[in-house]
């Protein structure tokens, strides 16, 4: 799907300002110093003016501006819960009724997120909020929490305090070397619960965002690959000329565009066509959930040793891939069952 000369400048914009501030040098330096959160990377990251442009109250930008900017965090890498921040900010308050919005902002800002995959034990009774997430993204520095339980065998969104009494954080460990995670343990939090239109609005939203996410991790994969395959030579010869490997290369990079334009479809259809906006939302993150791992899986076979190594990039990027999967598993039953309910 081909976007506009404004959309083409804020994606640029957002590039460049991640090619400057959060280089791959910058990254390596964070994973060695085990560096949770950057205060000074996140205030440049204000300067964007990324929040005031997606306001639910009038910004500059739509849904379809958003998705661009998750291409970019996927492309850099970015370490800071830049997507999460700005959906549970800027999106989700624009997605729910006066009542519920009410009690949503009274929670506070900075929002961390936790996929319905990582909300099986909690449960929400008398607008209370109890149970263990294993893992959620973007919870330092956060005030409040969007989770997932299921209600009458519907999924549904919840928002909770995270910065009062009944709830302990603890820091985790992450496949994901470049995002820092958390669990959480709620007992009694006091918690808003939306309703059944709500909740499929902001569970799409943000499966939109993270198969976005993941495109731009694989469109970065392919390009790296590309101009590796053009200056590794191997016996007198671009290793790019061998067709095995011209082939492998190509079947990555039409797996990656057509993940990119689904997803930029998706996103586009949050506002111009809502009434496609389940179904796109689902199969985009499940064709994510299935690209994302196998463009960079390929990536690093066709690099060959440098490939497996620590010093080289592509395991990083294979490293988020595999999460934002776990967070969002699809196998076949999962994915008939999403597709069965995105039915009007």
């Amino acid at each position: 799907m081909q976007i506009t000369s404004d959309q083409r400048e804020l994606r640029d914009l957002v590039r460049r300002f991640f090619a400057d501030a959060a280089p791959s040098e910058y990254l390596r330096k964070r994973i060695t110093s085990l560096l949770r959160r950057d205060e000074a990377l996140i205030e440049s990251v204000k300067g964007l003016g990324l929040e005031e442009g997606f306001s639910p109250d009038g910004g500059l930008f739509t849904f379809a501006e958003l998705g661009l900017v998750a291409e970019e965090v996927g492309r850099a890498l970015f370490p800071e819960p830049l997507i999460e921040r700005l959906l549970g900010d800027c999106v989700v308050p624009g997605l729910l009724g006066a009542e519920t919005r009410k009690g949503y902002e009274a929670l506070g800002t900075g929002t961390a997120v936790a996929s319905a995959s990582c909300c099986g034990d909690v449960a929400v009774k008398s607008k209370k909020a109890s149970g263990e997430i294993p893992w959620a993204w973007g919870v330092e520095g956060a005030s409040r929490l969007l989770g997932v339980v299921k209600q009458k065998g519907e999924a549904r969104v919840f928002a909770c305090s995270i910065s009062q009494p009944g709830v302990v954080v603890t820091p985790q460990a992450s496949l994901d070397c470049t995002t820092s995670l958390a669990s959480l343990s709620l007992k009694d939090v006091p918690a808003v619960i939306c309703s059944e239109e709500e909740s499929n609005a902001i569970l799409d939203a943000l499966a939109i965002l993270k198969g976005c996410e993941v495109y731009g991790m694989t469109a970065r994969v392919v390009e790296m690959t590309a101009d590796y395959l053009k200056t590794r030579e191997q016996f007198g010869v671009p290793v790019g000329a061998f067709q095995a490997v011209q082939q492998r290369i190509a079947d990555a990079y039409a797996a990656s565009e057509s993940l990119g334009a689904l997803c930029r479809f998706a996103a586009w259809s949050v506002v111009s066509s809502p009434e496609q906006r389940p179904l796109t939302a689902r199969a985009a993150i499940a064709h994510a959930a299935e690209v994302g791992p196998t463009v960079c899986e390929a990536a690093i076979q066709v690099h060959g040793g440098i490939g497996f190594t620590w010093e080289y990039d592509l395991h990083l990027f294979l490293r988020r891939a595999k999460s934002i999967q776990v967070a969002f598993p699809m196998d076949a039953e999962r994915v008939s069952s999403l597709l069965g309910s995105a039915r009007p």
